[in-house]
C-alpha cells in the first residue's frame, strides 16, 4: 500500500466528486470494531462507517455499501495482487483488541513511537507497514510467534520439555475464541456479499 516515490491518496472519489477520507489507523481500527457489534445492524453499521471514513459526503446507501466496501478491501489490503495472507503470516495469528496492549509496547520499544499520542494522524499504511517490521524482541512479535508455532514431535527429553513448554505457552497467549484479524476480515467479507446481493435484488438487510 506504501510507495516510496507517491504521496499517500488524501482524498476518495466518489460519484466524480472527490472527498477527504479518514484513513488515520485509529479511525480504521474503530471500522473493525464497528464490525464486530452484533448491537448494529449490517445497514447501519454501513451508514456508521461511510460517515466515519468520509463525513464530508452524503450518498445513498448503495453508493455507501460500495465505498465501505472499497476501502474494507484496502485497508485490508485485499486490493493488491497477492490478496490473501501466505501461509504462516503473522496475519493470521493476532487480535486487534486482545492484542493492544502488545502492540502499543512494541510500537514504544522499538520506533519510540507512542500510538495514543498520534490517534487521529498516523496513517494506517504507515502503521501497517510499522506493525509488519516488529523486530523479534518486542512482545508482540514474540506472541504471534508463538501462536504460529508448529508443535514439535520427537520422544527425546528435549524434544518433550520443548513440546510441553510451547503448549503451555500456547494455551497462555491463545486468542479468544475467532478473534483473529483474518477471521473478522473474512466475516467483514461476507457481510458485503451479502448487502451487494440484497442491493442486486432490490431489498433490505437488516441483521
Amino acid at each position: 500500500m506504501l510507495s516510496l516515490t507517491q504521496p499517500l491518496e488524501n482524498e476518495i472519489e466518489i460519484n466524480g466528486q472527490h472527498y477527504e477520507w479518514d484513513l488515520s489507523y485509529d479511525n480504521v481500527l474503530r471500522f473493525y470494531e464497528l464490525m464486530d457489534d452484533d448491537s448494529v445492524n449490517e445497514i447501519e453499521k454501513v451508514q456508521i462507517a461511510f460517515k466515519m471514513f468520509v463525513p464530508e459526503c452524503i450518498a445513498d446507501i448503495e453508493t455507501q455499501i460500495e465505498t465501505v466496501q472499497a476501502i474494507s478491501k484496502y485497508v485490508s489490503g485485499q486490493d493488491e495482487e497477492e490478496s490473501e495472507p501466505s501461509e504462516g503470516s503473522h496475519k493470521q495469528y493476532y487480535s486487534w483488541e486482545q492484542d493492544a496492549d502488545y502492540i502499543y509496547a512494541s510500537f514504544l520499544q522499538d520506533y519510540g513511537i507512542d500510538l495514543i499520542d498520534l490517534q487521529g494522524t498516523l496513517r494506517w499504511e504507515k502503521f501497517i507497514a510499522m506493525l509488519n517490521s516488529l523486530s523479534e524482541r518486542t512482545k508482540f512479535s514474540q506472541v504471534v510467534s508463538i501462536r504460529a508455532a508448529e508443535i514439535p514431535a520427537g520422544n527425546s527429553e528435549y524434544e518433550i520439555a520443548e513440546r510441553n513448554r510451547l503448549i503451555q505457552l500456547k494455551d497462555l497467549y491463545a486468542l479468544k475464541g475467532e478473534d483473529s484479524v483474518s477471521y473478522a476480515e473474512q466475516e467483514i467479507d461476507s457481510m458485503f456479499d451479502r448487502l451487494v446481493e440484497s442491493a442486486q435484488k432490490g431489498g433490505e438487510t437488516n441483521e
